[in-house]
């Protein structure tokens, strides 16, 4: 990966490349929003950690045409080279007249929510990244579906625990159709460990 050197702002770590996105340092659009930090003139330091160790940090300056990004890169451990780097926001308007905020990805010019540390900040297909879930058997991928959902509502127990009541906030409609959605996935999850049992039975 190309950013962060350990311990230090506008550093990039000597890249190693990383299939996996949820392994990559990634720049999300949607959180900088989230966290009341889209507007032009903010600046700051995107910081990643793993194992609670700095891995990666880049500052940043949010301008009006786009993201700028400040950091170090060392190529194959070559010599260390200073990168800046403005990421080109694009706006498309909403349904109820505002405007999204896109990050026009480098590499292809495609709009992009997500871009992740390569050599370079690039989308998930400049990278040629995967998502981990993409590996998964379709038994675990069922589960993960299904773990999420109940996430969605609070919960942190078992999935053979009652389905978890309805979170403050949250419309009726939208809660019958996660309940609904819940029993389909438990559904599913008893088929297949049925033909499972089944096909180690036969």
């Amino acid at each position: 990966m190309p950013v962060g050197g350990l311990g230090s702002g506008r550093h990039a770590s000597e890249g190693c490349h990383v299939d996996f996105c949820e392994s990559s340092l990634a720049i999300d659009l949607s959180k900088l929003k989230r966290d009341g930090y889209l507007f032009s003139g903010c600046r700051g330091e995107f910081k990643w950690r793993r194992r609670g160790q700095v891995i990666g940090s880049v500052d940043y300056r949010v301008e009006q045409e786009g993201l700028r990004l400040i950091y170090r890169i060392r190529p194959r451990g070559g010599q260390w080279r200073d990168v800046v780097e403005v990421i080109v926001f694009d706006r498309t308007p909403t349904q109820f007249g505002g405007e999204r905020i896109w990050l026009v990805c480098p590499g292809c010019q495609t709009r992009r929510r997500i871009l992740y540390g390569g050599t370079f900040f690039r989308c998930r297909q400049c990278h040629g990244l995967r998502y981990e879930s993409q590996y998964l058997d379709p038994l675990s991928r069922l589960l993960e579906r299904w773990q999420k959902l109940r996430e969605r509502l609070g919960s942190v127990g078992s999935l053979d625990d009652p389905f978890p009541p309805k979170p403050k906030g949250m419309h009726w409609a939208t809660y019958r159709r996660l309940l609904q959605r819940d029993e389909e996935l438990a559904e599913q999850w008893e088929a297949e460990i049925a033909d499972r049992l089944r096909c180690a039975e036969s």
